[in-house]
């Protein structure tokens, strides 16, 4: 009797070495051969999943903005800024997984500009960790965290400005993307709004 294939988890295998494969080759080595060469499956069992080159980028840069969110949710209990402070941590490249997901979403972003169906899972993305910040800013400020009257979308706005800033500094290994200064520099960025400083 033939094996029972989980095309579900094939179709993750695949992704998961593609976007390795893009975060350490370049968006430019995702073709059907080299795609073989890393997953080890034929070209047509890859066409089978994947109908070609735009949708393996579009579902790798998909597998790592799940990955963030799978990490975040690790302790999605946390109310207020220690919440909007774990996922931010996982967004900023602090470490070299991390710094290789930056590398495949500066690639992803660079094709979403001329591609409506990309630029629609960027927003979507985006959006999601937009509606999550602006949550647990306003229970930060619901309980004291953050001084009152502060303008929740103009810091969630700094935030997520901050956060991509940090992926492209982090993706050139610039001195700037060092673990330590991307940490101390999300810290600051948090206490700027403390009720002390504000007052």
């Amino acid at each position: 009797m033939p094996k029972k294939v989980d095309h579900d988890l094939r179709r993750r295998e695949i992704i998961a070495k593609v976007w390795r494969l893009i975060a350490d080759e370049g968006i430019d080595a995702v073709t059907t051969r080299r795609i073989a060469e890393v997953t080890g499956f034929s070209n047509g069992l890859l066409r089978y999943y994947f109908p070609g080159k735009d949708s393996v980028i579009t579902e790798a840069y998909r597998f790592v903005v799940e990955a963030t969110d799978i990490r975040a949710a690790l302790t999605s209990g946390e109310r207020g800024l220690a919440g909007v402070r774990t996922l931010a941590c996982e967004i900023l490249p602090l470490d070299d997984v991390r710094r290789a997901e930056a590398r495949v979403a500066l690639a992803f972003w660079q094709r979403a500009l001329t591609r409506d169906d990309e630029a629609a899972l960027f927003a979507a993305s985006f959006g999601s960790w937009r509606d999550y910040f602006s949550a647990r800013l306003a229970e930060a400020a619901s309980d004291g965290e953050i001084a009152a009257g502060t303008d929740i979308p103009a810091v969630t706005d700094e935030l997520q400005n901050l956060l991509m800033g940090a992926q492209i500094t982090a993706a050139f290994n610039t001195p700037e993307g060092d673990a330590a200064r991307l940490t101390a520099l999300l810290d600051r960025f948090l206490a700027r709004f403390s009720p002390s400083v504000q007052g």
